[in-house]
């Protein structure tokens, strides 16, 4: 054998010796302290008795001694053996990188994660590193990585030589999101993005709702993640706040991303099916070089104009319509829809458009107006604050967070009040069904049916074979269908 592996035996081989060594050391110690202990009894009864029985017990003493050592040097040598010795170097060694600072003449690697408001150029000079360096190292990446894209927790890591300089720089920020800068010849620094090898599982649940769809998802085995996901795929046909019932299924094809043989998150829902009260929904993604997005059976698209709802998750605390006013005491129109969420809740657009305004008017307190195409207005008020870079005139996109939601103006309790007009007149937001995206035609149509739709649907019919009562819902379903057919 050559190479580390010649040289790792050559190394168990000096180990076994030396160990074969200590034992027989340690046997004919063992001998010789019994022949002692031995000699000293037989004497018993002579005047010398006394000093030979302390000799005997320095003698045992002596044997006990040497077998703890040995006892040691086995133990500490198991430790070497097994790896775990590197493996606590290792943690000690990063250890004291959070802690290190450059100090000139002196190499060091130093590494920490990005804290709240704080840039990677403030991280490196806070470990007193040279800002000429900082300068060359990060520009350097930031040919490959764009720095705002930075966020809190984001790890770094970075190697100096004695004279300041950068000669590696590290930054993460997922476990297969890493980017590597290094100094090569005359100062020039090349970057990369490191190629981490994660292994895609395909996994398939299904489950029944009792009160919620995200505890009913939770008690799959899954994470609230997974419902995030879910939600998103329907987000333009069911409005999971106020749609959902108990005793309404669902089921999912799905992939999980596994680094290391370690679960590290969820990848793409390949297909997914609600059955409820609101309906039988379902979706197959499908990707080629033309479209990409969700279908339904009949390859039409479920991405429409506006989303259901301009929060992820919540509930309606008040419809569209008339009702008495909370403050006021009277009867009058309730142009909007009231959702009830915490101070600071995500509000997303709900379709692409433009920022009309974006400030304090009255009752509404903060209050941020839409325009969207096809004459629609969307308006998001009682806000506690407005989203980065929200002002008159701002481009928005369908699923942005434009705001967060709050209790200011006339409000009795943290919510959303939620608007939609049309053409200048209110309209009831959660009965807008909009224009849907372009469905799949000719070879797309076919490629998805044969190598999409139908694998997929077997396996979320697998899925809902273990539920006896989304089978004889799915079969009721069937049913209606083959005679609405005729």
């Amino acid at each position: 054998m050559s190479g580390r592996w010649a040289q790792k035996d050559l190394m168990n081989q000096n180990r076994r010796k030396q160990h074969q060594k200590r034992h027989w050391g340690l046997i004919a110690m063992g001998v010789i302290g019994f022949i002692l202990v031995g000699f000293l009894v037989f004497r018993g009864g002579s005047e010398e008795s006394e000093v030979d029985e302390a000799v005997a017990s320095e003698s045992l003493a002596f044997v006990e001694a040497w077998t703890r050592v040995d006892a040691g040097i086995d133990l500490a040598r198991e430790v070497l053996d097994s790896g775990e010795a590197e493996v606590r170097l290792e943690a000690q060694r990063e250890a004291e990188a959070l802690q290190a600072n450059w100090e000139e003449g002196q190499t060091v690697v130093a590494a920490g994660e990005l804290a709240a408001d704080e840039s990677v150029f403030l991280a490196l000079q806070r470990r007193d590193i040279p800002n000429s360096s900082i300068h060359f190292s990060v520009n350097a990446m930031g040919e490959e990585f764009n720095f705002r894209r930075s966020r809190p927790g984001d790890q770094w890591r970075v190697e100096v030589d004695e004279k300041g300089r950068i000669t590696e720089f590290r930054y993460q920020t997922s476990p297969e999101d890493i980017w590597v800068t290094t100094r090569v010849d005359q100062g020039e620094y090349s970057t990369e993005k490191l190629d981490i090898n994660v292994e895609v599982r395909q996994e398939t649940i299904a489950g029944t709702i009792e009160s919620s769809f995200w505890l009913a998802l939770e008690a799959t085995g899954e994470s609230g993640a997974l419902a995030h996901r879910f939600m998103r795929v329907f987000q333009y046909a069911i409005d999971f706040n106020v749609e959902t019932r108990g005793g309404d299924h669902f089921g999912m094809v799905f992939e999980r991303v596994y680094l290391d043989d370690e679960f590290l998150r969820y990848g793409r829902i390949l297909a997914a099916q609600y059955i409820g009260e609101a309906g039988n929904y379902q979706a197959f993604y499908f990707e080629s070089d033309e479209e990409s997005g969700y279908f339904d059976a009949e390859g039409e698209s479920l991405q429409r104009q506006f989303l259901r709802s301009p929060l992820e998750v919540t509930r309606v605390t008040s419809q569209f319509g008339r009702r008495v006013h909370p403050i006021t005491g009277d009867s009058r129109m309730h142009r909007g829809v009231d959702y009830g969420a915490p101070t600071g809740t995500r509000v997303q657009a709900v379709a692409d458009g433009t920022v009309a305004f974006a400030g304090w008017r009255g009752g509404y307190g903060k209050l941020l107006i839409l325009r969207h195409s096809g004459g629609y207005e969307t308006r998001y008020a009682h806000l506690s604050r407005f989203g980065n870079g929200i002002r008159a005139g701002a481009r928005v996109s369908r699923g942005q967070i434009v705001a967060r939601s709050g209790n200011t103006g006339a409000s009795t309790a943290p919510h959303l009040h939620y608007e939609m007009l049309r053409n200048g007149a209110h309209i009831n937001p959660l009965n807008v069904d909009a224009t849907s995206g372009d469905p799949l035609r000719g070879d797309e149509l076919a490629t998805f049916r044969q190598q999409y739709l139908e694998p997929m649907n077997e396996q979320l019919n697998e899925a809902f074979q273990g539920i006896p009562e989304a089978v004889d819902r799915l079969i009721a379903l069937d049913t209606e269908d083959t005679i609405e057919s005729r």
